[in-house]
């Protein structure tokens, strides 16, 4: 018996491309058209959108330096602003702990005859009359030792010679809140 023969070709002849891969090539390439003609139309659209954002942003910043420009104000609107900020300024007043205060210290040798708030300052003044210059000097001292009052300071006294017991009227002042 006779072994059969084997042919081995290792070069085998080029085999001509087939319908399939012709069509499978032109669909390849229409695609990679339609992709490229895609890309191109978005890197457009952006390079639009850019441009629009650009302007739009330079339309901001003049409409910002002209907003910025310093409006003449008005008469009334000042003064409302002003009539505005005074009342806040004297609703944040601690009116409860200056008379608070102004209660605790009172004696019987001493008569409070006006109380002036300045509400700018953080002070008061207070007029006050006493029967003699001790009850003037302890009235004083009341107050200094009192935490809600700072600064207490007795700015004038004057004897009353006119008037029966020649009382002694005076002036102190004080603030509140810290330092004025």
């Amino acid at each position: 018996m006779r072994p059969a023969t084997l042919y081995l070709d290792f070069a085998p002849a080029a085999r001509s491309p087939r319908r399939l891969g012709r069509v499978l090539l032109l669909i390849g390439g229409i695609a990679l058209a339609v992709g490229v003609f895609g890309w191109s139309e978005a890197w457009s659209a952006r390079a639009q959108y850019a441009r629009a954002l650009s302007v739009a942003q330079q339309q901001e910043a003049q409409a910002a330096t002209r907003s910025a420009r310093p409006v003449a104000a008005n008469a009334a609107e000042v003064a409302r602003e002003r009539a505005t900020l005074q009342a806040a300024r004297i609703l944040q007043t601690p009116w409860s702990d200056l008379l608070a205060a102004l209660e605790a210290a009172s004696i019987d040798n001493v008569a409070l005859l006006s109380v002036e708030p300045s509400t700018i300052k953080q002070a008061v003044r207070l007029t006050a009359e006493a029967r003699d210059p001790t009850a003037m000097l302890v009235y004083l001292t009341a107050l200094q030792l009192d935490n809600r009052l700072s600064q207490v300071v007795l700015v004038s006294h004057q004897v009353q010679l006119q008037s029966p017991g020649m009382p002694v009227r005076f002036q102190i002042q004080a603030s509140w809140g810290g330092t004025p």
